[in-house]
C-alpha cells in the first residue's frame, strides 16, 4: 500500500498530464471549426452533441469505474483522450468534427471521476483521518497550471507555422490539436504505471461490472437526491457548467473580432487563458488559507467567491455591448476566472465529505453530469442567444445563472452544519 504522501504526488503528477494535454487545444478549439468554415450556430451544435453524449455516458462511466476499478477506467478513458485531438487535427467539415465530440465524450466521460476517487480512497485507507482539502486543493491548482501552461504553448504554436496553408490538411492553428495527441500518449502510459489499486474480486470482470451498472447508478442517484447537501452542490455545478461554456465560447470569437484575426485571436487568447488558469490555480491552492477566516463554514468562502466571479461576467458583458475595450474585457475575463478558484475544491471536499468509497466515483459522476447539463444548456440556449442578439445577452444570461449558484452554495453551507450525513447501503458488488 502507498503511503498518503506518496498518493498525493502521483495524483498531481497524473492530473498535470491529463490537463496538459487539454490545455494545448484550448486556445485554438473553436479557431479550428472557425478556419474550416464552420459557422456560430454549428459550433453551438457540435458542442450540444459533445455536452450531450456525456450527459448519456456519465452516470453509467462513473458507476463502471465504482466496479470496474479506477485504474482500468481511466485507461479506456486515456484511449480516446488520444484519439481527440487527432481526429480534431485532420477535421475538414462538420461530420469529422462531430466524430471528435463522439471521441472526446467518451473520454470526458470515463475520465471523469476515477483518478479524483482513487486519490481520495487511498489517501483514506493509508489515513481514515487524513484531511482532503490540501490535496484537492492542490489538484486544482496543478490542473490549472497545466492547462494554463500548456495554453500558452498552443497559443504561441500557430504563429510559429505561419508557412502551412491556411486551408490544407494541417494548418497552423492544427499544429497544437497534434502536440496534444502526443502529450495525451504520455499521459496514458503514466495513468498505466502509477495508478496502482488493490485487485478486484476475480469475479468481477467487464460483463458482470456492466451488468451491475443500473443498480450502482439508481444507489447513486438516490444518495445524491436524499442528501440535501449534494442536492444543492449539484445544483451548483450545472450554473458552472453553463457559466464555464459561455466563457469557452464566447471569449476566443469575441476576442478575435477585436483583435482583427484568428490567428492574431489565438495568441492572444492563449496567454488570456494561461493567465486565467495560473490564477486559478493560485486562488485553489489559496482555499485552505482562505478557509482559516471562517473555518466552520468553508462553502461561505465558496459562495463569496462565485459572486465575484459573477461581477466579472456582468463586466465581460459591457464590453460587448461597447463599454470598454479589449483590456477591460481580459482583465474582466482574467477575473472570472482567479475569483472563482477557491471554490471548485472547497465544493468538491464537501461533496466528498458527504460519501464512501462504495459510490464515490458514481457520485462524482453525478456532479459531472450537472455540469454538462449546464454546458449543454449554454452550447444550445447561449451561442444562439449570442448569435441572434450579440455577446453582451450571453454574458448576461451567464451572469444570472452563477447569481443562482451563489444562492444554492450558503443553503449548501448551512445545510451542511445542520443535516446529517445520509448512510450508505452495500455496493451491488461488494
Amino acid at each position: 500500500m502507498i503511503t498518503a504522501s506518496q498518493a498525493q504526488r502521483r495524483y498531481l503528477v497524473l492530473t498535470a498530464l491529463r490537463w496538459s494535454a487539454t490545455g494545448l487545444i484550448l486556445p485554438v478549439q473553436v479557431l479550428l471549426y472557425s478556419v474550416r468554415g464552420i459557422d456560430l450556430p454549428t459550433i453551438g451544435l457540435l458542442m450540444a452533441l459533445y455536452s450531450g453524449l456525456v450527459v448519456v455516458l456519465e452516470l453509467p462511466t462513473g458507476s463502471l469505474a465504482d466496479q470496474l476499478g479506477r485504474r482500468r477506467t481511466m485507461l479506456m478513458a486515456s484511449v480516446f483522450l488520444v484519439a481527440t485531438p487527432l481526429v480534431a487535427a485532420f477535421a475538414q467539415v462538420w461530420w469529422h468534427f462531430a466524430v471528435a465530440a463522439v471521441t472526446s465524450a467518451l473520454g470526458r466521460a470515463l475520465g471523469s471521476g476515477p483518478v479524483q476517487a482513487w486519490y481520495v480512497d487511498t489517501v483514506r485507507a493509508a489515513d481514515p483521518t487524513a484531511p482532503l482539502r490540501r490535496g484537492i486543493s492542490l489538484g486544482w491548482a496543478i490542473e490549472c497550471v497545466g492547462l494554463g501552461g500548456a495554453a500558452i504553448v498552443g497559443g504561441l504554436l500557430p504563429p510559429l507555422f505561419g508557412g502551412l496553408s491556411g486551408d490544407g490538411l494541417i494548418t497552423p492553428i492544427s499544429v497544437p490539436a497534434l502536440a496534444a495527441a502526443g502529450v495525451a500518449t504520455v499521459s496514458l502510459a503514466a495513468h498505466a504505471v502509477l495508478m496502482t489499486e488493490p485487485a478486484r474480486p476475480a469475479s468481477i470482470d467487464l460483463r458482470a461490472a456492466v451488468r451491475a451498472v443500473p443498480t450502482q447508478i439508481t444507489h447513486g442517484v438516490r444518495l445524491a437526491a436524499g442528501d440535501p447537501v449534494i442536492r444543492l452542490l449539484v445544483v451548483r455545478t450545472a450554473a458552472f457548467g453553463l457559466a464555464i461554456n459561455t466563457l469557452e465560447t464566447l471569449s476566443p470569437l469575441q476576442f478575435a473580432d477585436l483583435l482583427g484575426g484568428a490567428e492574431r485571436g489565438a495568441a492572444a487568447y492563449g496567454l488570456l487563458a494561461a493567465g486565467a488558469f495560473l490564477g486559478t490555480a493560485a486562488g485553489a491552492a489559496s482555499a485552505p488559507t482562505l478557509c482559516r477566516i471562517r473555518p466552520a463554514a468553508p462553502l461561505s468562502v465558496a459562495a463569496v467567491c462565485t459572486g465575484l466571479s459573477t461581477v466579472a461576467l456582468g463586466v465581460i458583458a459591457l464590453t460587448a455591448a461597447g463599454i470598454g475595450g479589449f483590456g477591460l474585457a481580459a482583465v474582466a475575463y482574467l477575473g472570472a476566472y482567479v475569483l472563482s478558484g477557491p471554490s471548485g475544491p472547497l465544493a468538491e471536499e464537501a461533496l466528498h465529505e458527504r460519501v464512501s468509497a462504495r459510490e464515490r466515483a458514481t457520485v462524482v459522476s453525478v456532479a459531472s453530469l450537472a455540469l454538462q447539463l449546464g454546458g449543454l444548456v449554454g452550447a444550445l440556449a447561449i451561442s444562439r442567444l449570442a448569435a441572434s442578439a450579440g455577446y453582451a445577452y450571453g454574458w448576461l444570461a451567464a451572469a444570472l445563472a452563477l447569481a443562482g449558484a451563489v444562492v444554492v452554495t450558503l443553503s449548501a453551507d448551512r445545510l451542511s452544519r445542520n443535516a446529517p450525513r445520509v448512510l450508505t447501503g452495500a455496493s451491488p458488488l461488494r
